[in-house]
């Protein structure tokens, strides 16, 4: 039985699916988050809250934990764990090789679940969207067939 070999890559805006022919790579699907690509100014409306310090009557503003570009790019994560998580579930994938920024692919690590990461054949910390499938082919060696 032949096996279903996917390749993604990422960044925090968009991933891109392909699927493994005998020698070459078909786009499966495109998923795009352009939220990503805005400036923090652009995905907040109000300054930062304010707080009173411990002693006195000082206040200063509060700090978010993550930036809102951050939170995008995790909320993307999120996104395309579902979708690859949602392919293992209707057995439409059985391994995978993974391509994306270093920020991205620790975010797509913490947000898949075991099952999906047991079929993660191979990972490379580089942005590859930019790439052409031909061009992306000759950058992975497919032991999986």
């Amino acid at each position: 039985m032949k096996k279903s070999l996917w390749v993604v890559v990422a960044n925090s805006s968009i991933a891109k699916v392909f699927k493994k022919e005998s020698s070459s790579l078909t786009e499966l699907k495109v998923l795009e988050h352009p939220e990503s690509r805005l400036h923090n100014r652009d995905l907040v409306s109000d300054k930062p809250g304010r707080e009173f310090e411990s002693f006195g009557t000082a206040r200063h503003a509060l700090d978010p934990q993550h930036t809102p570009h951050e939170v995008e790019a995790m909320t993307f994560a999120k996104e395309v764990a579902s979708f690859l998580q949602a392919a293992r579930n209707n057995k439409e994938c059985d391994a995978l090789y993974l391509a994306a920024s270093p920020s991205m692919l620790g975010l797509l690590r913490q947000e898949l679940d075991s099952e999906t990461q047991k079929l993660i054949e191979s990972e490379v910390d580089k942005d590859f969207t930019q790439m052409k499938p031909s061009e992306l082919f000759e950058q992975f060696t497919f032991t999986y067939l």
